[in-house]
């Protein structure tokens, strides 16, 4: 157990809860809690509780988030006699599971019912069924103050009782352990204590402890304790703690709430409650009501004891308490060994006498001690090797236990897989019919073969319209041809004529060649004429000035 659930016990005994008892003028209902109190609703009492429960869950490694709707239900009937009572309950759960997967967000619906379970209830013990003579109220007793209100500890002696039933689980249950299905027994061991005090209220504390589903795989411990006080006649307030223990699912709950008696006949009532870990994490709200039909019609009657027959006749004057009369003196007792005395010895007999039998009863016990040393060790031995083979069972069934385990949890994680596989195709299919998925395919198959059948139909009407286009072509050939021959001749007409053009352009451009060349020639010969006559002149002119010099001279 961990320290959080050692610490709610331990601050859950110090509260108390108001439960079940045997017939009473108002209703005792085991609402608001989940336990079920020692006592009955009492002989020929139809007792119907039930209530609604809304919550969330959040799973950190699973990441999804639930939102959850319970309806618990309960029929309680006296059945006989006063400790006895059969009961059936039940409870319908209804979750939308949101699971993130990668970017989306996938949501699941699944409703089952969580259990449903039969059984009776039978009251072992009852503690306060018939008091004894120094329990009646005694005038004394109300003028001492210390008196009526000290603490009694024979209250701490609870009732006791015992509930034995049968569970009913439907097949593909998604609240339940695979292996569930079918019927399994449930067993319960409940106690109560009821403390009535005039200065704090009435308190009372109701535990169980539960072994359920006992032929599965998926055997469940639990225990509740339960404790409530009230307040005023109709006020009452509860605490509750919860733990289970299971291959399946394991959890503490803690649960806080209220009643109102409305009248003799209905409660009505309200709590919350929450867990400590976060796989998942559990908070849920729940209101709910009680309400009873009561024929019940014989009250049983308590007696005091010696008065179950009537008032005895006074005892005769000198009889003891059993009947026996009194001597005087006791007879003395003659057993000297038991009044301590000194055994009788025989002084006649002789030392040698006495010394064999001495011997003779050391030989006996020297003998009877080594046979009991042996036997001692015989068992010493046998108990030795059956401790032994008594351990190596318990090794070997301890080994096959956890091979089991762990093949059990390997098919359990196989089976979760798959079934979460299943319930994803199973929304997948359901969305898709939803929306209309198929009948859009087929309407698109239809169009697809319309379509086919138009292609088909314009590949019928191209293939004429293109040999209607070929003959056409052929037709154009013709023209086509004879055009091309016109345009042949008038190009090698145009051709010819540039080609004259260009003959009769090129000899122009020679003949004018041949004239500048003639003409430059022409220049040629009148520069040097030119230059021939200067020279001359020059000449001429030298030789003047020369004579002139030489006439100076």
């Amino acid at each position: 157990m961990s320290p959080k659930s050692i610490l709610l016990l331990v601050s859950l005994l110090l509260l108390s809860f108001i439960g079940s008892a045997q017939y009473t003028e108002k209703i005792n209902s085991n609402r608001p809690g989940t336990s079920q109190g020692a006592f009955s609703v009492g002989n020929n009492v139809l007792q119907f509780e039930g209530g609604f429960g809304f919550g969330k869950q959040k799973h950190k490694i699973l990441n999804t988030r639930t939102n959850t709707f319970n309806f618990d239900y309960t029929a309680r009937y006296g059945l006989l006699i006063e400790q006895l009572e059969i009961r059936f309950n039940g409870k319908y759960r209804s979750d939308g599971v949101r699971i993130a997967v990668g970017g989306t967000e996938e949501k699941i619906r699944q409703s089952n019912f969580e259990l449903n379970t039969i059984g009776a209830k039978y009251l072992i013990y009852d503690p306060y069924k018939k008091p004894k003579e120094k329990d009646s109220i005694d005038y004394e007793d109300l003028k001492s103050w210390r008196r009526t209100h000290r603490f009694k500890w024979k209250s701490l002696i609870p009732a006791v009782s015992a509930y034995v039933g049968a569970n009913f689980v439907t097949k593909n249950n998604p609240f339940t352990a695979s292996g569930d299905e079918g019927f399994s027994p449930k067993v319960v061991l409940a106690t109560q204590n009821n403390w009535n005090t005039r200065l704090s209220g009435d308190w009372a504390l109701v535990t169980n402890l539960i072994f359920d589903k006992i032929t599965t795989d998926d055997l469940v411990i639990g225990w509740i304790i339960t404790s409530t006080h009230t307040i005023r006649d109709k006020w009452a307030v509860f605490g509750e703690y919860q733990g289970q223990k299971s291959d399946f699912y394991s959890d503490d709950i803690l649960r806080l709430g209220g009643a109102y008696l409305f009248n003799k006949d209905l409660q009505i009532d309200t709590n919350v409650a929450f867990n400590f870990k976060d796989t998942p994490s559990i908070f849920t709200f729940s209101v709910g009501a009680s309400y009873r039909f009561d024929w019940h019609t014989k009250d049983e009657i308590i007696e005091k004891p010696g008065l179950e027959g009537g008032v005895k006749e006074k005892e005769e004057e000198g009889e003891g308490e059993d009947g026996l009369e009194l001597d005087e003196f006791e007879q003395e007792e003659n057993d000297s060994l038991k009044l301590g005395k000194t055994p009788f010895i025989n002084e006649f007999e002789d030392d040698s006498f006495r010394d064999a039998i001495e011997q003779d009863l050391d030989e006996r016990r020297t003998e009877e001690r080594l046979e009991r040393e042996r036997i001692e060790a015989e068992k010493i031995a046998k108990k030795e090797d059956k401790k032994f083979q008594k351990e190596e069972r318990r090794r070997l069934k301890r080994e096959e236990k956890e091979a089991k385990k762990a093949e059990k949890a390997r098919l359990k994680e196989e089976k979760e897989k798959q079934k979460m596989i299943d319930d994803i195709d199973a929304e997948l299919d359901k969305i898709e019919q939803d929306e209309g998925i198929d009948n859009q395919l087929d309407d698109l198959d239809a169009e697809l073969k319309k379509l086919e059948e138009e292609e088909a139909q314009f590949k019928s009407e191209e293939e004429k319209l293109k040999e209607a286009e070929q003959k056409q072509a052929e037709e154009d050939q013709n023209i086509d041809d004879e055009y091309e021959k016109l345009q042949q001749e008038q190009a090698k007409a145009e051709k010819e004529e540039a080609k004259r053009r260009k003959k009769a352009e090129a000899k122009r451009k020679k003949e004018e060649r041949k004239r500048k060349k003639e003409e430059a020639k022409r220049k040629k010969q009148e520069a040097k004429k030119k230059k021939q006559e200067a020279n001359n002149e020059k000449t001429k002119e030298e030789i003047d000035e020369e004579l002139k010099i030489l006439d100076d001279q």
